[in-house]
């Protein structure tokens, strides 16, 4: 997750009918976040308030509910970088039209081990799986010792033709 510019790793943050509003590779479930329960409560009145925010076109019903959505959105951030610490950065995309997306970084260790840790062990997961998912991108077939190929997203196996 750490990107090659010697970057942290970034935890995004968007709602997107996912149950979550974090992202880390993929959705992150509140439940596995570490994150304290009353940030977990305001991320989840958040997503909630952008969603009744939204005509049935999925258009924002006010440009001023487009500006709270993003301070809100900005304010909840920094408090994920907080409890984070400086081993992640935090970007956040606002759907307010013309809003780019913000980038937000705790202070050293963080406020909250217990997430700091959760996002360790998502981290270290997610490592695994792109070298098994690598790994398997490159290695003989054990059946008669020909290469195939993994599609990543579905798990289709392709090998080439004689």
């Amino acid at each position: 997750m750490n990107d090659s510019d010697g970057q942290p790793p970034m935890v995004r943050m968007f709602p997107d009918y996912a149950d979550t509003v974090l992202w880390f590779g993929e959705p992150v479930p509140y439940d596995e976040s570490g994150l304290t329960e009353g940030l977990v409560r305001e991320l989840e009145d958040w997503e909630q308030s952008y969603y009744d925010s939204l005509t049935p076109d999925e258009d924002w019903k006010s440009a001023e509910l487009a500006r709270q959505f993003t301070a809100e959105g900005n304010r909840l951030a920094q408090r994920v970088a907080d409890e984070l610490g400086d081993g992640y950065e935090v970007q956040f995309s606002s759907y307010e039209p013309g809003v780019p997306p913000h980038r937000f970084r705790g202070a050293r260790s963080g406020l909250n081990p217990r997430a700091a840790a959760a996002f360790g062990e998502l981290e270290a997961a997610l490592i695994a799986e792109q070298q098994r998912s690598d790994n398997a991108a490159i290695a003989p077939d054990a059946d008669n010792s020909e290469w195939f190929a993994v599609a990543p997203l579905t798990g289709a196996i392709f090998k080439p033709h004689r």
